[in-house]
């Protein structure tokens, strides 16, 4: 089976820690998974538009990346999934972040949570999202609460509805390193969710940060690859219509009477 290929675009990375980085991605664990393959960010952008490699990861320095305007940000932890809006969540968003969570992370029967400091203009969406749309919503809660006794733990996804909040929850869940994925595309990207200076001489530091957001565009491509595959050809209708086949019967009849009969010689 032909491995993916996964482009990786490094930022504006000094040259000692592009380096260490070159030699980070020529580990046999990830060589054995994909063919990484560098690019500069507008090369790497065309070719996984052009479907020339599988996903995109990016490896930013310290200038944060902004997501993109059509894409819905994932900040994934080992305990949750967080995701942050720019305005109070409606049933259309919720609905949304359940099918990216289902088909891109392999979660099911999902239990979301809302957090929100300020009251809602809608306080009854959870439980209107639960009856209406069959999706076990709570909320809304405020980040002290869904961070007592490790509530987050219950829940495959929190939405919050400011970044700051996001940042607040991620980094007091997070012990491994969170990897953020932008969502909602047909493309598959990833990212590191912060960059760590590398020493070139200590190349056993913990390099999570980086091998983190490859191994996640791995996973997305195979879930998704999965997801379709299970719900592509259905099968066909297995019982016959008798109407239709008297249907055919009467036209067939009407025809025949309406030619008109042979003289006799």
């Amino acid at each position: 089976m032909e491995k993916f290929k996964i482009a990786i675009t490094l930022g504006n990375c000094d040259d000692t820690s592009r380096q260490a980085i070159l030699d980070i991605l020529k580990d046999p664990v990830i060589l054995e998974l994909c063919n990484p393959i560098v690019f500069e960010e507008k090369d790497a952008l065309q070719k996984l538009n052009e479907n020339k490699v599988d996903a995109l990861v990016v490896i930013p320095s310290s200038e944060a990346i902004e997501c993109p305007a059509d894409a819905t940000e994932v900040i994934i932890t080992e305990k949750t999934n967080i995701v942050s809006l720019s305005k109070e969540p409606i049933a259309e968003d919720i609905i949304k972040i359940r099918d990216i969570i289902e088909r891109d992370l392999d979660r099911h029967s999902l239990r979301i949570a809302i957090v929100q400091e300020s009251t809602m203009q809608n306080p009854e969406l959870a439980n209107q999202v639960t009856v209406e749309h069959n999706i076990n919503t709570y909320g809304p809660y405020t980040i002290e609460q869904i961070m007592a006794e490790d509530t987050a733990w219950h829940f495959d996804a929190i939405i919050t509805t400011d970044t700051t909040s996001a940042q607040h929850i991620t980094e007091k869940l997070s012990q491994e390193v969170p990897v953020r994925y932008f969502a909602s595309k047909k493309t598959i990207v990833t990212a590191a969710y912060q960059f760590t200076q590398i020493d070139a001489e200590e190349k056993t530091n913990d390099v999570s940060w980086l091998t983190h957001p490859i191994y996640t565009a791995i996973d997305v491509i195979r879930n998704r690859a999965f997801y379709d595959e299970a719900r592509r050809n259905p099968l066909q209708k297995l019982f016959r219509d008798k109407r239709d086949d008297r249907k055919k019967d009467d036209t067939s009849q009407e025809n025949t009477n309406t030619e008109k009969p042979e003289k006799a010689s």
